[in-house]
């Protein structure tokens, strides 16, 4: 059975997104109140925040660079919160409190306190931000009816506060049985010897999985993001280079060469427990019109006749722009296969001499709809590659063998 819609009504106290927010669930007593520390001072009207309640603060933790919460509850919110706390006493600084509170009056101090210890357990369990709380909050003796209303409130809460912008109480990727909505993928270099992964898509990025296999070298022409991004996250791998936590990235190819430290094409080399790439399972990026079923081929045979009576091994693998292509080295020509994929539009960088080069393959029907209907020689894997995506590329680095090794990753290495 499908959960029931939920309705939250969020008010701008202000008139501005970065001022103070009321939210509301509807059929639901309690009440949220969003408010940048700077505003504190500016509530004395709401007569809301002097009623018992549960806190969160929320701010930068310097050491670690994450996200920190404090979980706190007290008889009058506004009161508390215009007084310090001791996890201040190192430096840290909050810069913005989300407050929980029951215009009714209903949330005594046994109840708050009960909520301060649940919230704080849910937040180190997550494991999403710095919990700043020097000790374990007691838990109250309440009845079991008592315990189980309390229960849904913590439940309508962990639906408002990512609403509001925090995702505290949400579990990392690795804490969630991924084989339902967000199966997992798996990343490997080289028999798993040059980085090795686990990952998933959640709406939050590409997650890279606790447990993976980080290969410590890095490529001389690696960018300085990964570069950077090996830095920040140091401290999370540990000396036999496993990732100790979850880390979010933007896309799946910089999470790859964020565990291999090579360039790597992650909808090509992420794959999920069947073998299938992320390319291949639509998930990252908008489906390509297919090649009509009347030409279209299997993909067991999707190498040309030429390609299979020669035998070819070291095939070769597009990691270029919303294409598939195929290809292999004879002759010193670079031969991209019968039925790869060709752009069928340029990027405003395509230099003249590959526009001219495309235009004589429509020309001769060596493409047509997208799609190369024969074997086509080219002079270099870079000319090849930029044809086939419509724009200037690199194919020393673009064209991938099976192993995920890009030809000058091979060359270097041989």
């Amino acid at each position: 059975m499908s959960s029931l819609g939920k309705s939250i009504n969020l008010y701008l106290m202000d008139g501005s997104a970065s001022e103070r927010w009321q939210a509301n669930l509807s059929n639901w007593n309690g009440v949220a109140y969003k408010i940048p520390r700077g505003k504190l001072k500016e509530c004395n009207d709401l007569s809301d925040l002097k009623a018992p309640g549960v806190y969160f603060l929320f701010g930068k933790d310097d050491e670690t660079g994450k996200s920190f919460i404090y979980v706190g509850e007290a008889d009058n919110v506004e009161k508390r919160l215009l007084q310090p706390h001791s996890f201040e006493n190192d430096g840290s600084y909050w810069t913005e409190v989300v407050t929980f509170v029951t215009p009714d009056g209903t949330l005594e101090k046994g109840r708050v306190k009960y909520l301060e210890h649940r919230f704080y357990t849910i937040a180190q369990k997550a494991k999403r931000y710095v919990v700043k709380n020097g000790n374990t909050p007691p838990k109250s003796p309440l009845s079991k009816p008592v315990q189980d209303s309390l229960e849904e409130f913590i439940i309508n809460v962990e639906l408002i506060l990512p609403t509001l912008g925090y995702s505290a109480f949400v579990p990392l990727p690795s804490e969630v049985d991924k084989e339902g909505d967000e199966p997992l993928l798996y990343f490997s270099r080289n028999l798993g010897k040059s980085g090795k992964g686990i990952g998933c898509i959640t709406s939050e990025g590409f997650w890279v999985l606790k447990g993976s296999f980080i290969y410590p070298k890095l490529a001389s022409y690696i960018s300085q993001g990964i570069k950077r991004a090996r830095k920040a996250y140091a401290g999370i791998i540990d000396a036999n280079g496993i990732l100790q936590d979850d880390i979010c990235f933007g896309s799946p190819s910089y999470a790859a060469m964020f565990i291999c430290g090579k360039s790597s094409n992650g909808l090509i080399e992420w794959k999920n427990k069947q073998g299938i790439s992320l390319k291949e399972l639509d998930i990252a990026e908008t489906t390509i019109p297919k090649v009509p079923s009347a030409i279209q081929p299997k993909i067991s045979s999707s190498l040309s006749e030429k390609a299979k009576n020669d035998n070819i091994k070291n095939m070769l693998h597009l990691a270029g722009r919303k294409v598939k292509a195929t290809a292999y080295i004879s002759d010193n020509q670079f031969i991209v296969c019968k039925n790869s994929e060709f752009s069928t539009t340029e990027t405003p960088s395509c230099p003249k001499y590959v526009h001219e080069r495309r235009q004589e393959l429509m020309a001769e029907g060596k493409v047509q709809d997208g799609y190369f209907i024969e074997d086509v020689p080219f002079s270099s894997s870079s000319t090849v590659a930029a044809c086939v995506t419509g724009g200037s590329a690199n194919g020393r680095k673009m064209w991938l063998y099976q192993d995920g090794q890009s030809i000058k990753e091979k060359e270097e290495h041989d």
